[in-house]
């Protein structure tokens, strides 16, 4: 099958052949037919230590194409997404309905730490090993996984706009709706327009947030949040400068900078959340005396607060209904061999997302 392989950390993607293993006892083998390009694919082997070479991606959709001994509750055919934070439903957090917390979750903190279970042994190249990034792997034309890791999803979803289910929307859209919980009436600034910033502010367009602030350094992304309904935008200067007293403020970059900054401009009682990936050892110095004096809260936000299998029907049905426009964050879709021309774009900031098709 084709993938992209990435054989040095941060370097280019090299499209070619890569044997994949059939799937074993639980095991589904899934056709890809999209990937969304996410920014923690571009800095997985950079920033998080995920070994090379591998084969990268986490947003992707396509049909079962074999099914492992011991499935029975799939079909070949079925429309299926696939799940970066499969839940193992018997941990404790999993039991609480979190289980985008699932005690069970693996990352690339385990790979650099050398424990042997995510040293995954599906892919290989002339018999070299090759690493499925994030355990998905979707930067391909098949990939192999648990059952738990893939859902279900309406055969009326196309497949770009379920790519996007995979992480970009429900992490954003999470962020507002779950982790900061936006209320009708709020002032909410989101700072980062990229594409979970985009949708965060879409969650909050959906919550009634009334006075909604975009902040970025880019003109075409602070128009395209404009355009899905922020109601005013500023550069990160401006807004430190005058962002002050508002009830929430996410921040989908995630570095001490923008902490500090959305910390600022929160009110008294007001809620930071922090749904971007912060670098591993990056530390925010805040006043322990201001945290208790202000009442502030400041929450991390990982996958949105979202727990995939009991909140699907919620992101379809807002998609359905015209109030979660996915297609607008869409630029368009390149074939998988244009994915270094694609991951350009992004790096850009002349896209949101151009999604990879394997057809």
């Amino acid at each position: 099958m084709r993938a992209a392989v990435q054989w040095t950390s941060g370097g280019p993607f090299e499209v070619g052949e890569v044997d994949l293993t059939g799937p074993g006892p639980g095991e589904v083998a899934v056709r890809l037919r999209a990937a969304g390009v996410c920014a923690s694919d571009l800095s997985l082997t950079t920033v998080f230590g995920q070994p090379t070479p591998v084969v990268l991606g986490h947003e992707g959709a396509g049909t079962v194409e074999e099914i492992g001994p011991g499935v029975t509750d799939l079909q070949v055919g079925d429309h299926v997404l696939v799940l970066w934070v499969p839940s193992c439903g018997q941990c404790g957090p999993c039991l609480r309905g979190d289980e985008y917390l699932c005690a069970r979750r693996t990352s690339t903190a385990d790979a650099r730490a050398g424990r042997s279970h995510t040293a995954t042994h599906r892919l290989s190249i002339d018999g070299r090993q090759v690493h499925q990034g994030m355990n998905t792997a979707t930067f391909a034309e098949r990939t192999v996984l648990p059952r738990r890791a893939i859902l279900p999803i309406p055969a009326d979803v196309p497949f770009p706009v379920a790519a996007m289910l995979g992480c970009a929307v429900p992490t954003g859209v999470g962020a507002a709706l779950r982790s900061a919980r936006v209320a009708p009436g709020d002032s909410v600034a989101v700072i980062g327009c990229g594409a979970v910033g985009l949708n965060s502010i879409l969650g909050a367009v959906v919550a009634g947030a009334a006075r909604l602030i975009a902040v970025d350094p880019t003109e075409r992304r602070r128009e395209t949040a404009l355009s899905l309904g922020a109601t005013e935008a500023m550069t990160p200067e401006e807004f430190a400068e005058q962002a002050r007293d508002l009830d929430v403020v996410i921040d989908a970059v995630g570095q001490p900078p923008t902490v500090l900054d959305a910390w600022r401009a929160a009110r008294r009682g007001g809620t930071v959340t922090v749904v971007g990936a912060g670098r591993p050892g990056d530390t925010v110095p805040i006043s322990a005396y201001e945290l208790f004096h202000d009442d502030k809260k400041l929450t991390g936000s990982f996958h949105g607060g979202i727990s995939m299998r009991r909140d699907i029907d919620l992101l379809v049905g807002l998609w359905r209904t015209g109030r979660l426009p996915i297609e607008k964050l869409i630029s368009g879709t390149a074939d998988l061999k244009e994915i270094n021309e694609v991951v350009g774009a992004q790096r850009e900031g002349t896209v949101v997302r151009t999604v990879l098709t394997m057809d």
